[in-house]
């Protein structure tokens, strides 16, 4: 039995990595106060969906507390429970119904490598820092940044992030980015850092409004306020945006309009607001961690010493002894004259091995004639990976360490807003 963490999410985009079911639950409401009855009832439309996927979970295993529903989950199938959403209540002669959609994750949506990936994490920029005057939270994108970088490295434990003090870019990116800037800026990374991805975005929306709820002999009037957050994964290799995404939430505001909030309370993070902002991020980082598992991992040749190249992958990255990578350039898309369009070319024969490690770096000998002779500082390599197939009687592994064809830029992300 494994403990999973599902996040019940306000409202967020549909990930495109992972499988949406939707389930339903109804429960007489009695003399049972209305909001256990509400996340019982939660619980159990989680655990319908989970079953329409094909994925176990006992109701009695969920723990909803307002952001996080801790699932222990009992398999049957491929698949896991991530997130859920709460499309749809109702109340009908005393009859609370529910509907969710789940997020099912497909557990072999692709094989996660054993090396960890190298995330950059910049400071989010304000889009529209007047409307931070409410509640006086003008550091809010400090600590959203943080919370990505806090709940990223939690959710997975294969990744080396590196939180920066500064942002992507000093410019409004209201209007979207240039493409020879996000080139421009990632040679600048590549050099300067050697990451392999770069997670960057803006809080686009802090405003608040009044609801009004109208009952039979009054109306009540709460203050309700936005968060909506954009965030974009660059792939500094390819010098290419390779997916970005809006998220939005709205809770009720529980404080005076000119009240200071101090950002470092637990007022804060423990309210209705605040917690929405939690959710937000929690969904933003599970789709990022979907995104960089499934993509290939690249290091960079730092310096050679003698005939050995060093690379930016050490100890704490899983790298072992022994192990075998392929050399790969970084070349100009020759049918495109612009600086912003790059494909990773592997380079025949050029089998190298680890054969010196420290805890942030390794040096690799050739295996095969054009493993070290042809690379130069800030080519890549790339881990070569032995397979495992059952034949007949016994276990055979093969390499795949036949070179494989040209990888162009990935297909930059919808620019959409």
């Amino acid at each position: 039995m494994r403990k999973w963490i599902v996040y019940l999410i306000l409202l967020s985009p549909f990930s495109v990595f992972a499988d949406w079911f939707e389930g339903e639950a109804s429960m007489l409401i009695g003399d049972a106060p209305v909001d256990q009855i509400r996340q019982q009832t939660i619980k159990n439309a989680i655990a319908d969906a989970s079953f329409q996927a094909g994925a176990m979970v006992s109701s009695e295993d969920i723990l909803l507390n307002g952001l996080l529903v801790n699932s222990k989950v009992m398999y049957q199938s491929q698949g896991m429970v991530r997130r859920a959403q709460v499309l749809q209540e109702s109340i009908d002669d005393g009859i609370l119904s529910v509907r969710v959609k789940v997020d099912i994750s497909p557990t072999e949506s692709c094989k996660a490598s054993a090396y960890a990936r190298s995330i950059m994490i910049t400071q989010f920029q304000m889009l529209k820092p007047k409307q931070a005057a409410i509640g006086g939270v003008f550091e809010l994108n400090k600590h959203v940044t943080k919370r990505i970088e806090q709940q990223l490295a939690g959710y997975n434990q294969q990744v080396d992030i590196l939180l920066m003090d500064q942002s992507f870019t000093e410019q409004n990116i209201l209007n979207g980015l240039k493409r020879d800037d996000i080139a421009e800026k990632a040679e600048y990374l590549r050099r300067k850092f050697g990451y392999q991805f770069a997670v960057f975005g803006t809080i686009r929306d802090l405003s608040a409004f009044k609801r009004i709820t109208k009952n039979r002999f009054s109306e009540e009037t709460t203050t309700r306020r936005n968060f909506t957050l954009r965030i974009y994964v660059l792939d500094i290799y390819h010098k290419a945006i390779v997916w970005e995404e809006s998220y939005h939430s709205e809770a009720n505001w529980d404080f005076a309009l000119h009240h200071e909030i101090d950002m470092n309370s637990s007022i804060f993070w423990g309210s209705d607001y605040g917690r929405a902002i939690l959710n937000t991020i929690s969904s933003a980082v599970v789709d990022i961690n979907d995104l960089i598992t499934c993509q290939p991992i690249y290091a960079q040749v730092v310096r050679r010493i003698a005939d050995r190249l060093v690379i930016n992958l050490g100890r704490r990255h899983g790298v072992k002894m022994g192990d075998k990578f392929f050399l790969l350039k970084a070349l100009q898309d020759p049918n495109n004259l612009s600086n912003s369009h790059v494909v990773i070319s592997p380079v025949a024969n050029s089998s190298v091995q680890v054969v010196a490690l420290d805890n942030d770096s390794a040096q690799l000998a050739s295996v095969q004639i054009n493993g070290s002779v042809s690379a130069q500082l800030l080519d890549l390599v790339s881990p070569i990976q032995t397979q495992k197939i059952g034949i007949s009687q016994g276990i055979s592994t093969y390499d795949t360490s036949s070179i494989p064809s040209l990888q162009p830029a990935p297909k930059p992300a919808n620019n959409s807003h």
